[in-house]
Formats: structure tokens, C-alpha cells, sequence
């Protein structure tokens, strides 16, 4: 008897405590869940706090400590820039390497490169800054060249790009055949082979009369061109332009240098309207040209007083 109302005293007792345990459980669960959002709350307060005083200290230079950081941040860059331009003066880079030449087809390209004074392995900036006067230089050492431009390629080479007179005939002399190019100079040294498409000059010699025809024969297009042979001066005091063209279709043409230019532009009509190989005289008067036959002395006119100027075109 006793027993069993002991056995129902303790299932009662559980039966009052486990209520209450669990309620512990939970106050103590919320006590650590309180714990936790303040511990978290005090680390979210502390970092603002470490920002507040880093963004503090950033912005916390006074002017004159900014002014001395901008000093030194000069100073250190002009250093550097110095560095650069020291190493850079002493290595090969500021040294030229070669020379690289351009458009050079009959000139001596030795010569040329000489004339230059370029020195390979000497500073750039030195001779580049003379670039003109090297320029000058090589066209007054090199009749053959017209122009010539130095520039400065692939960090440490130079380059010359040269323009050379072209060769419009060649003259003879002494049994001798010299070139003449396109300024009026004729070269000092003889040729041996001509070019086929060239005519010979005959007479002449460099000056006035050669220049002046010169003039004139640049108007002409490259068919006529094509078709003269040879070219004589018969220049004399009183007239000192006089020439005649020895054409490849076998006819002559006499005339003026100072007038030749414009006439020439008829000569294909006239010689298609003439029945025999002959001369056509391209002399009389700025606008006049007749024709005849070899066997006949007397001058026919073929063709009346013409306008040129309605007719040429301008090369």
C-alpha cells in the first residue's frame, strides 16, 4: 500500500517539474538569443565605428600636410621620369641602327647615304634635328636627285626617300653619249647603252636654249614623245630657240622652242593629210604651220592660220 502511494507521489513530481524545465529551456534560449543580437549589434557598432575613424584619419590631413604629399609625389615622378631618359640615352635604342633608302633607280645609293653625313651608331636626336640640312646636302652632292626626305622608322632607323630627275634624252659628244635629265643638267658620265625610247639631243649644251626646249617638251604628250628620234638645236644669235625634231614616221619638223608646245598638238592631223614624208614648219608666226615635200624647195601651206589655244591641251 505504502509502495504504490509512493509510485504515484513521484509520477506526480515528474509531472510538476517537466512544465518547468521546459520553460527554463526556453528563457534560457531567448537569454541566448538576446546575448547573441547584442553581441552582433556591439560588432555592427564597433566597424561603423572603425569606418568613422579610418574615414576620420583619410580625410584628417591638414592643407599643409596635403601640399608636402603633392611635393613629393612631383619630386618622385620627376625622379623617375630622369631614370627613364638616362637608361634610355644609353642604350642602343637612341643610337641609329641603319639607314634605309627609298626610291633610289640610277643614283649611286653609296654616294647618296655618304652625302647624307647619317652615322650609324651615333645619337638620333642629334642628326635628326639636321634632317634639312642633311636633305640639302645629298641633293647638292647628287645631280640626279631632285628631292630627298629623311624621317625617322622603327624607333632607331632613318629612312631617305629620294625622287630622282627623270632622263628625257641624251647628247653626244666626242663619240661619247651623255644623259640629259629633266632639269637641264647633263650628267658627267658617259652611258653605254641608250634608251630605245629616247631621243638624241644634238647641239646642245646646258643653258638657255636647253632649259627653254625643255619647257616645251614636258608639254608634250608621251605619244609625240615616243615618235621623236632626234632633236637639233639650230640655235644662232638672232635666234637662238630654233630646233628640229627628226620624227620616227620619217618626217621633220622645224620650229621654236618657245612656241613648239602649243603647235605640236596638230602634228598628227597635218602628217596624215600629207601625201609624202616631208617637212612641217611649225616656225612662222605663233600660230602658222606648213608642210612640204623633201624633193620640193618651196613651202606649200596645208593648213591655214590656225587658233591653238582652242585645240591644246594643257599637260
Amino acid at each position: 500500500m505504502t509502495e504504490r502511494k509512493n509510485e504515484k507521489d513521484a509520477k506526480d513530481q515528474l509531472l510538476l517539474t517537466t512544465p518547468s524545465d521546459e520553460s527554463n529551456r526556453k528563457k534560457e534560449s531567448e537569454v541566448e538569443a538576446n546575448e547573441e543580437m547584442v553581441d552582433n549589434e556591439n560588432i555592427g557598432a564597433s566597424k561603423e565605428k572603425a569606418r568613422a575613424s579610418l574615414s576620420s584619419l583619410k580625410y584628417s590631413q591638414s592643407p599643409k600636410e596635403k601640399e608636402l604629399f603633392k611635393r613629393l609625389s612631383i619630386i618622385l615622378s620627376i625622379l623617375a621620369i630622369g631614370i627613364f631618359i638616362t637608361l634610355y640615352f644609353i642604350s642602343p635604342f637612341s643610337k641609329v641602327d641603319k639607314i634605309i633608302l627609298s626610291g633610289v633607280k640610277k643614283s649611286d645609293a653609296e654616294k647618296i647615304v655618304a652625302s647624307s653625313t647619317i652615322k650609324v651608331n651615333k645619337s638620333i636626336w642629334e642628326q635628326y634635328f639636321n634632317k634639312k640640312e642633311m636633305s640639302a646636302s645629298i641633293v647638292k652632292e647628287n645631280p640626279r636627285v631632285e628631292k630627298a626626305k629623311i624621317k625617322l622608322q622603327n624607333v632607331n632607323d632613318f629612312k631617305i626617300t629620294i625622287t630622282e630627275y627623270p632622263t628625257i634624252g641624251y647628247v653626244k659628244n666626242g663619240g661619247k653619249n651623255y644623259e640629259v635629265l629633266g632639269n637641264g643638267k647633263i650628267l658627267a658620265n658617259p652611258v653605254k647603252d641608250m634608251g630605245a625610247e629616247l631621243p638624241l639631243l644634238i647641239n646642245f649644251e646646258e643653258g638657255e636654249n636647253l632649259s627653254e626646249f625643255l619647257s616645251a617638251y614636258k608639254k608634250f604628250d608621251e605619244k609625240t614623245k615616243s615618235n621623236i628620234e632626234n632633236i637639233e638645236s639650230l640655235a644662232t644669235k638672232t635666234n637662238p630657240f630654233r630646233i628640229k625634231f627628226k620624227m620616227r614616221d620619217g618626217n621633220e619638223v622645224i620650229g621654236l622652242s618657245t612656241t613648239i608646245a602649243d603647235k605640236m598638238a596638230f602634228y598628227d592631223k597635218i602628217a596624215s593629210e600629207m601625201k609624202e614624208k616631208g617637212v612641217i614648219d611649225m616656225e612662222a608666226g605663233s600660230t602658222g604651220v606648213f608642210s612640204y615635200p623633201f624633193k620640193d624647195s618651196s613651202k606649200t601651206e596645208t593648213s591655214e592660220t590656225m587658233q591653238t589655244e582652242e585645240t591644246i591641251q594643257p599637260q
